[in-house]
């Protein structure tokens, strides 16, 4: 991937993460509870997840000598 185009989708990933946070802050606030953080708190271990390059390749298989 191009250092160009990476920057680009770290730049929209930043901006949607940080347009959700604030809004959920602004809505516990107004609702006076923890309810709203709560249903976006697994927003950002998505984000990670799903963030290309950061899988590994599959190892390969040790060669042993079982017989």
């Amino acid at each position: 991937m191009r250092t160009r185009t990476r920057w680009l989708l770290l730049l929209a990933a930043l901006a949607a993460v940080t347009f959700v946070a604030v809004s959920t802050i602004a809505q516990a606030i107004r609702q006076s509870s923890w309810g709203p953080i709560e249903s976006v708190a697994w927003l950002p271990a998505v984000i990670v997840a799903t963030w290309p390059g950061t899988s590994r390749r599959c190892l390969p298989r040790r060669r042993s000598s079982n017989g």
